[in-house]
């Protein structure tokens, strides 16, 4: 069994908007590099969300499972979309 490794990021910016970071770290009492994380964190967390939650109103969940139930209009499109990698473009 081998070691867990921390992966390690560095970036490179344009200096107005290193000095908003530090500044914002600073702001919230944190460092640089644990301002970054927890600002990656959260919009990682965000991300994830958007992709697996939506709101469907009372109103149109009828006409959303009616979709749910019916056949793909276009089978062979459906297919490739599930058969993709994910990331892939």
């Amino acid at each position: 069994m081998s070691a867990a490794r921390d992966d390690e990021l560095t970036v490179a910016l344009p200096a107005a908007e290193a000095h908003a970071i530090r500044s914002a770290a600073e702001g919230e009492g944190l460092s640089l590099e644990g301002f970054a994380v927890e600002a990656m964190k959260r919009y990682a967390h965000e991300v994830l969300a958007d992709r697996r939650l939506f709101r469907i109103p009372d109103t149109d969940w009828g006409a959303f499972e009616a979709l749910l139930e019916s056949p793909p209009s276009d089978a062979s499109r459906l297919r490739r979309l599930l058969d993709e990698e994910p990331g892939a473009e």
